[in-house]
């Protein structure tokens, strides 16, 4: 459901067990997992910026209201700026994620990346009433449309 969510599924290669041809039908192909991660940071570098400047927003409009007096609810602007704070959290470690993985540093890197993939390779995950594996435990908690996908791949699979 939400972008800064994918960022947090990138695994590293000892985890995973290789295979030969890529059966079924992935979201991803190995031809395609190059322009999957550069489109995956540029919506990255714009979703940080843009909740950065929500929440500034946020802010001074909440700060110019206390100081000429008007009661606007301390705990209300207090849980919204929690909730901004966290998105954008959110948002700036998926960027530095996928900053790693590509090996950049600004957008303007994103042009002269090119990646290559070495192999294809399956990562398997045990579900019980959840996912056993931490990230996918909490991707699992937090995102519904993640919570559906999971759910239908489990009872097609039956």
């Amino acid at each position: 459901e939400k972008v800064e969510h994918s960022a947090a599924l990138i695994r590293r290669g000892e985890e995973i067990r290789p295979v030969s041809e890529v059966r079924g039908n992935p979201g991803v192909t190995p031809e395609k997992v190059g322009d999957a991660l550069k489109e995956l940071a540029f919506s990255l570098y714009e979703l940080s910026g843009r909740s950065f400047q929500e929440r500034g927003k946020h802010m001074r409009r909440w700060n110019i209201f206390r100081l000429l007096g008007i009661p606007t609810g301390y705990l209300r602007h207090l849980e919204k700026d929690e909730e901004m704070a966290r998105q954008n959290r959110e948002a700036l470690l998926a960027l530095s994620i996928i900053e790693h993985v590509l090996g950049i540093r600004k957008p303007s890197d994103l042009e002269n990346v090119e990646l290559k993939p070495v192999g294809w390779g399956i990562f398997e995950l045990e579900v019980e009433d959840e996912p056993k594996d931490s990230v996918y435990r909490e991707l699992y908690r937090v995102d519904g449309g993640f919570r559906r996908a999971l759910r239908e791949l489990i009872d097609g699979n039956k």
